[in-house]
């Protein structure tokens, strides 16, 4: 699976967790317990995750995107991914 496609199911991962987070808000706005509220900030944790991950990815667009095109270049002329990369693989 490639870097951009992992990319993008980050996004959808992220996206997902907003809405639980948003509904947890609600939740909390319409009960305050303490199971709302851990509720609530285990919610906003897992999304500010989330959201870190993508800020990486974001501020190094550029790096991602040549490390893509080196791993596609190398299968194409070697059969595996390039060695070198400026970039962690999403996957590990």
């Amino acid at each position: 699976m490639s870097d951009i496609t992992l990319i993008a199911e980050d996004i959808i991962n992220t996206m997902q967790a907003m809405d639980e987070a948003y509904h947890a808000t609600q939740v909390l706005r319409e009960k305050t317990d303490y199971v709302a509220f851990d509720t609530f900030r285990v919610k906003m944790s897992e999304l500010e995750e989330r959201l870190s991950k993508l800020k990486i990815v974001l501020d190094n667009e550029e790096a991602f995107a040549m490390d893509e095109l080196a791993d596609a270049l190398s299968m194409a002329n070697t059969g595996h991914r390039a060695e070198y990369r400026k970039t962690p693989r999403m996957n590990d």
